[in-house]
């Protein structure tokens, strides 16, 4: 099977025959990504997340005298928007990774625990990291897929940097989308053309297994971003066919090198790369829609609508007569009439609490207005009502956890190459400790009585009052420490006014008091 890297090769090495080279090749990829339909629901998905659907675009319509649909300017205009896709997102977020996820390595039977790896994982998966890590599950299930960017800072130390899945357009090796060939990133940047004036500039990075191509937009061609090949100059190691430098990955001391893999991590939110609003979009729509048009009701319905007889005018002055001044004209005997509006609240709640409910099945979300979720007690009752929220975080937890190892993969070869430590073949795994509403008696009565069958990780991960698992081990321990030593403490003071009673009790030349 050929693969997108072939494609590419072969794209490269016939380039001069075909008048298609790489750069021409990155272009089209560019267009075709931003045309896509994967590129417009990544922006709907971030537009719905901060809370910006189509409902926006809602008029209130009248149809005019020459038969067409016009703004009916003077007519209340309700656009209701509600935040379901960012508390849902949210949701899902705090669910998986409110509490710090656990990291430990996996010991064989006759192996025993590396205490300088567990100190350098301890300081990988800091706080800041808990932080990116719960900002690349927002981006996933908002845009379908997160993406960490690897890259070494000023100091020598490998860093992350979190990237939008609208600039990254990756180049798969597998229809399974789990091996990247090479991988694009396209942004904007403001530079200045004068002392007062910027303009936005798009540059694009090409990154694949050779090295790192550096690009910018000139009109509508790519040419190389000779400025940021000057700045990064000691990382050139020699030019492609088309003339363009081509950059190593990194540098340690004083060799370049490339990684073996492509440094860009992704994250799935669902093996399909499927945002949420791809799922609810529809729904969303409806539900504002519905609540805007019945808010316009209401507010029209005081008013009424004036009925006047005896006047004569054609039919589209009517129309406009209606949406303008809320007056209809007839053409009969003088009479005047007054119409109100009913409206059927009974049938709009029945309707709205179904779509609510579809809204949140489909998202798989915990609805928390809903009335079950006031009368949910038992740790049984509130389970399944979490059940459709946990498997979706679930299937969250099995991806990330497959990126998270892809990851490790360069931070271990970081460390062998910087401090001569191979962890290579260390197995390293993630628990992450969801968050439920739970009743907390029942579930701590539930724990006490496991702790003979439960290993002290799993209690403590399941427990409602710990956030943070490691950190709540290191203060038993501190605990038992001290405890212990409190015990030793009071053990030898025992012993020394032993000691010191056994003194008093004898006598100036050794006698024992009593003694003959």
């Amino acid at each position: 099977m050929i693969t997108e890297m072939d494609r590419i090769k072969m794209i490269i090495s016939e380039g001069a025959k075909k008048g298609l080279v790489l750069s021409k090749f990155i272009d089209t990829q560019i267009n075709e990504f931003k045309e896509s339909d994967t590129f417009k629901e990544m922006i709907e998905g971030s537009r719905y997340f901060k809370n910006d659907g189509d409902i926006k675009k809602k008029e209130r319509l009248f149809i005019n005298e020459k038969g067409q649909e016009e703004v009916a300017p003077h007519l209340k205009n309700y656009q209701l928007k509600h935040p379901i896709i960012y508390k849902m997102i949210n949701q899902k977020a705090g669910y998986l990774l409110r509490k710090k996820p656990t990291i430990k390595q996996v010991i064989g039977k006759d192996e025993k625990e590396d205490q300088d790896y567990k100190d350098i994982l301890k300081d990988i998966f800091n706080n800041k990291m808990h932080k990116r890590l719960k900002y690349t599950l927002i981006e996933a299930v908002k845009r379908g897929i997160g993406w960490w960017q690897l890259y070494i800072d000023e100091d020598g130390d490998l860093k992350v940097r979190l990237r939008y899945a609208t600039r990254i357009i990756p180049l798969w090796q597998d229809e399974e989308h789990e091996v990247l060939d090479a991988v694009i990133m396209t942004y904007e940047v403001e530079e200045y053309t004068s002392e007062y004036e910027k303009e936005k500039r798009t540059k694009v990075e090409y990154w694949d297994l050779d090295g790192v191509r550096y690009y910018i937009y000139d009109g509508s061609s790519l040419i190389e971003d000779v400025e940021e090949v000057e700045k990064r100059k000691d990382l050139v190691i020699g030019k492609d066919t088309e003339g363009i430098s081509i950059l190593a990955h990194f540098k340690f001391g004083d060799t370049l090198h490339n990684w073996k893999k492509i440094p860009f991590v992704y994250f799935k939110y669902n093996g399909d790369e499927m945002p949420l609003i791809h799922l609810l979009k529809t729904l969303v729509d409806c539900y504002d829609e519905l609540c805007s048009k019945t808010a316009d009701a209401i507010y029209d319905a005081p008013d009424g609508v004036n009925v006047v007889k005896n006047y004569q005018e054609e039919s589209g002055t009517f129309q406009r007569n209606l949406a303008t001044y809320n007056t209809v004209f007839l053409d009969s005997d003088g009479e005047y009439d007054r119409k109100n509006t009913e409206l059927n609240i009974e049938a709009f709640k029945s309707f709205i609490e179904q779509l609510r409910k579809d809204i949140y099945e489909g998202g798989s979300g915990v609805d928390t207005q809903s009335e079950k979720f006031g009368t949910q007690e038992s740790g049984v009752a509130l389970k399944q009502l979490y059940a459709d929220l946990d498997l979706d975080c679930s299937n969250i937890e099995t991806e990330f956890k497959s990126s998270l190892e892809y990851f490790m993969f360069f931070y271990d070869n970081w460390i062998e190459m910087t401090k001569g430590k191979d962890y290579t073949e260390k197995e390293v795994e993630f628990v992450f400790n969801k968050t439920m509403t739970v009743n907390e008696k029942e579930l701590i009565e539930t724990l006490v009585n496991s702790m003979d069958m439960l290993s002290l990780d799993t209690i403590l991960s399941r427990h409602p009052y710990v956030s943070n698992v490691e950190d709540e081990k290191e203060k038993i321990e501190k605990e038992k420490e001290e405890e212990t030593k409190k015990q030793e403490s009071e053990y030898d003071k025992m012993i020394k006014e032993l000691n010191n009673n056994k003194l008093t009790n004898t006598n100036k030349d050794g006698a024992k008091v009593g003694d003959e």
